[in-house]
């Protein structure tokens, strides 16, 4: 048995119990802990997917779901609601609502949640594959930080110009784009139109590096509707989480 599932209840029953038999019929490894706010944080880390059967005290509903919320956005977890659709409706006003990934009101359809389930293994399974980054830059020499920074998160490529970065889409299919706008001859914007354009790149998301962030010049990026932008004075680390965020947002709000 193995795809373990943190399953939060505070009531027991027999609804509850249906599902979890369910889950451990379809081979997850279920993980029963209690209501509780503390009781999920020691065990958060026994795995990426989380249900809450939702029952009853809608100020712990809202407690619970408020705290699983901020690790689905922090820890990028999973998280699937099922239970009292009364009381589920109580959370819609909580910040980052829009991050659960289901909602299972009674009477529940308790194969379609397992089959959320199994949905969200695949997700977290090409969260955490080795994605595959092409750096497009003129300047030699942030290539190759950017190379020794990404190099044991990625698989990184560089190219130093827009024509050496089309011949290389020609061949290769990257998870990622990161786009200098400013080169000489076939420049970032150039190369983000022929990326659009073409249906066998289109669909790679393109980021753009940018060593300016004044109002004007970070307008005439957003004009061009690239997936983000990210500045060439950013920090390792903050690279690296932006980066991690970006790969999650893109993944798991697929499956919102």
């Amino acid at each position: 048995m193995n795809n373990p599932i943190l399953f939060v209840e505070g009531s027991g029953g027999f609804i509850p119990e249906a599902i979890m038999n369910k889950l451990k019929e379809a081979e997850f490894e279920v993980i029963n802990i209690p209501d509780n706010v503390d009781e999920i944080s020691s065990n958060r880390n026994k795995a990426e997917i989380i249900i809450y059967y939702v029952s009853d005290n809608s100020e712990q509903v809202l407690r619970t779901t408020d705290y699983l919320i901020k690790l689905v956005e922090t820890e990028h977890k999973s998280l699937c609601l099922a239970g009292d659709s009364f009381i589920m409706s109580k959370t819609k006003k909580l910040t980052g609502y829009e991050r659960i990934n289901g909602i299972y009101p009674r009477p529940i359809d308790i194969d379609a949640l397992v089959n959320k389930a199994r949905t969200l293994v695949d997700s977290h399974k090409e969260f955490h594959r080795k994605k595959d980054i092409l750096i497009i830059d003129d300047d030699n020499d942030f290539l190759q930080v950017m190379f020794n920074w990404l190099k044991y998160n990625y698989r990184v490529d560089c190219v130093r110009s827009g024509h050496e970065a089309m011949r290389f889409l020609e061949r290769m299919r990257p998870d990622l784009i990161l786009l200098d706008y400013e080169m000489p001859e076939f420049d970032g914007y150039q190369v983000l139109d022929q990326v659009r354009r073409n249906p066998l790149t289109c669909q790679v998301p393109v980021i753009i590096f940018t060593g300016k962030n004044d109002k004007e010049s970070v307008m005439r990026i957003l004009k061009r509707k690239p997936d983000g932008y990210l500045l060439k004075s950013m920090p390792k680390d903050e690279l690296l989480y932006a980066l991690d965020k970006f790969f999650a947002t893109t993944i798991f709000h697929q499956q919102s």
